[in-house]
């Protein structure tokens, strides 16, 4: 399985996990020159308007549309290219709304910027139309506190001002993409035994592995905890 974390600080951070919770490969996708064009183009629109108002201004939108569709292109590309060299079976993605910035939030109009120009659900369909082209399937989960939960289950992180590292409560540094990454494919194996499984031994093993009963607690951690009390055999 691949899981994927979309984000604005790289455009995809892509793990391969296993059913027995092992990583078998990682990789960042990113288009810095793109994005800095892009991010001058904006500018420098924004600066013309502020100037004349509300221009038509062809050039700049078909230049920016044309950087935006690239980075679209070429994200989903990237990521049925790792999945499939890996030989997954299926892509998860996180289920990305229309996201609300908190009352109050310093820095809340260049977020809101940001976000208005972050192609998610363009990388996500165009991904799915790629992955079932090749017999991949593609999947969602709950995206509640992923980037905000350690992978090994050490609790809630703290992340840097550029949201791009998070230090665990252990003093373990960590990047932030890639330990919600591990939880996204967690989360999806987690809810895949649980269908599998009766209610009853689904609640006796919530007894064991406790953060099982929130599903907005799972984290890799917890996806390893499972696994062992299942008794499942590790590989070697």
């Amino acid at each position: 399985m691949c899981a994927v974390d979309l984000g604005l600080t790289n455009s995809a951070v892509c793990s391969v996990i296993d059913a027995t919770g092992t990583v078998l490969g990682r990789t960042f996708i990113d288009q810095p020159k793109e994005k800095d064009r892009l991010q001058t183009l904006t500018n420098k629109l924004r600066k013309a308007q502020r100037a004349s108002g509300r221009i038509p201004a062809p050039n700049f939108w078909r230049q920016i549309n044309g950087y935006q569709q690239h980075i679209v292109c070429y994200t989903s590309h990237e990521i049925v290219k790792f999945a499939s060299k890996h030989g997954c079976d299926v892509i998860v993605f996180e289920y990305l709304g229309r996201m609300k910035i908190p009352k109050g939030f310093y820095g809340a109009r260049k977020l809101r910027f940001k976000l208005h120009g972050w192609r998610k659900i363009g990388i996500q369909n165009k991904v799915e139309e790629m992955a079932h082209c090749l017999g991949m399937r593609i999947s969602r989960i709950n995206p509640r506190n992923t980037s905000a939960l350690a992978f090994d289950g050490s609790g809630k992180v703290e992340r840097n001002s550029k949201k791009d590292l998070a230090t665990f409560s252990t003093g373990k540094v960590y990047h932030s993409d890639l330990s919600a990454s591990y939880n996204i494919g967690a989360r999806y194996f987690i809810r895949a035994f649980q269908k599998s499984i009766s209610e009853t031994k689904w609640l006796s093993l919530q007894a064991k592995v406790p953060e099982l009963a929130i599903r907005t607690s799972q984290t890799l951690s917890s996806f390893i905890s499972l696994h062992h009390a299942l008794g499942l055999p590790q590989e070697a």
